[in-house]
């Protein structure tokens, strides 16, 4: 995000260079009374044109665009979705608790067989219509009290680890919004700041021409100029570029259509006062406490101890008790069979043991401790992590503070500076070389201030990121 980060390099290198004026023999011999002609002086005022694009009401403000961020961000929706998915493992596991029933019904018809006579004028009568009703209810006792109820807790941190992510995933959104903001916002400025130079050069141009006229500078010194100012308006239209395609990346971010119009809600030259930055170590701790990352690590971990729990219950027997009810034509419980319906049931328990899941059991459990290992590992490195992006927020927080106290006084020295000058011009006392070095300090200073702005907000924009605070 930071790659055009040069571009303020760029307009204060084009305005150094007609610093090259005063070292010209012709500007050398410097004239007491400069002839009439346009001057820096008579631009209009930088500071209204910086509240006129800054600060506009109903503007897009940086906590505005973090929130329309998380309803905008395909990463969030992929993450909510997971969480969807979670929490049917979570149904799924309390379906589990209730009892198997299974409620049966069926017709057969039978072929047509003799049965032989058991004695003299009886035998076995022969119905070749079978009718079935049944029901039947079967309660895995163990797996209930023994075996489900890690299950159940394994699914509840997953969803605990999913939900984790999800805000994770938010928080970066809500980052990546607002660092979209103020790079969009820098932009801006720099268009102001770009064309702020090319006025005074023009202003600038205008007065060494008027001393060209009457041979006070050289032709050169002119020419220069105006290769200054074509470099300048070159300058001018890659920044609006620049601008242009900031805007659309805050578009995205927020998921805001081309036919929404984008205004600078916040006025970034509100700088509030530098607070004391904690410790490293504290803040740190901090983070580590804060961070969704490692709370969707330790939920992760939780749920597979808990599968590593359920798959030991599995090499053990597994008791469970049964009711059956039937309501049968003919019923095979009654003999002899009768052609009509006859209800019987059945209750019992039975005690089961499985070769193949106790042989199972050993690669499954070795499985499931690789994978606590891996995460262990993980959170490890995630916590070293954690440690450095701590360490390098802070920094750039105590820069950008130190920056934004530095450049506000070296703009007012620049601003003093520049007002001496016109006033030693008007006394006859200073040269328009002169002036324009005042004008070219004080555009350097003007930069100087507008990106320590934007890196002071960004410094801390990371640096809540960074230590887990919540999203807007």
């Amino acid at each position: 995000m930071r790659s055009f980060s040069l571009m303020p390099t760029v307009l204060v290198t084009v305005v150094v260079a007609a610093l090259a004026l005063a070292a010209s023999p012709g500007s050398a011999q410097a004239q007491p009374a400069p002839p009439p002609g346009p001057a820096a002086g008579a631009l209009p005022s930088f500071d209204d044109a910086l509240a006129a694009l800054l600060g506009r009401p109903g503007g897009l403000t940086a906590d505005e665009a973090a929130r329309r961020a998380l309803t905008a961000s395909p990463a969030v929706q992929r993450k909510a979705a997971e969480v969807a998915a979670a929490r049917t493992d979570t149904q799924s596991a309390k379906y589990a608790l209730v009892p198997r029933t299974t409620v049966t019904a069926g017709y057969t018809r039978l072929s047509d067989v003799e049965y032989p006579e058991l004695a003299p004028g009886f035998s076995f009568p022969v119905i070749l219509n079978s009718f079935h009703l049944g029901a039947q209810v079967a309660v895995p006792v163990s797996d209930l009290l023994v075996r489900l109820p890690p299950l159940k807790r394994a699914t509840e941190h997953g969803v605990a680890a999913a939900e984790s992510g999800q805000r994770s995933a938010q928080r970066e959104a809500a980052l990546e919004a607002r660092l979209a903001y103020y790079e969009w916002v820098r932009a801006e400025l720099q268009v102001v700041v770009a064309e702020r130079l090319l006025q005074q050069v023009r202003a600038n141009l205008g007065l060494v021409q008027a001393l060209a006229e009457v041979n006070r500078v050289s032709r050169a010194d002119v020419l220069r100029l105006e290769a200054q100012e074509a470099q300048v308006e070159l300058a001018l239209a890659q920044v609006r570029e620049l601008a242009g395609l900031r805007a659309e990346q805050v578009r995205i971010a927020i998921g805001a259509g081309a036919e929404e119009a984008l205004a600078i809600g916040e006025d970034v030259r509100e700088a509030a006062a530098a607070a004391a930055i904690p410790a490293a170590t504290e803040l740190t701790r901090t983070a580590l406490e804060r961070r969704e990352e490692l709370k969707a690590l330790r939920a992760a971990r939780a749920a597979l101890e808990e599968q590593r729990r359920a798959a030991r219950i599995d090499r053990l027997p597994r008791l469970s008790v049964f009711a059956q009810a039937v309501y049968d034509n003919p019923n095979q419980r009654i003999i002899p069979a009768e052609d009509t319906f006859t209800f019987t049931w059945a209750a019992g328990a039975q005690v089961s043991w499985s070769l193949n899941d106790f042989l199972d059991h050993g690669p499954g459990v070795d499985k499931l401790d690789a994978q606590l290992r891996a995460l262990d590992a993980d959170r490890a490195a995630f916590e070293l992590g954690v440690r450095a992006q701590v360490t390098a927020a802070r920094q750039a927080v105590v820069l950008a503070d130190a920056a934004q106290e530095a450049t506000r006084r070296g703009l007012a020295a620049a601003e003093e500076s520049h007002r001496v000058r016109q006033e030693l011009l008007a006394a006859e006392r200073a040269t328009a070389i002169e002036l324009i070095d005042a004008d070219t300090e004080l555009t350097r200073a003007r930069i100087a201030v507008i990106d320590a702005l934007i890196d002071r907000r960004l410094a801390r924009a990371r640096l809540a990121h960074v230590l887990g605070e919540t999203t807007p």
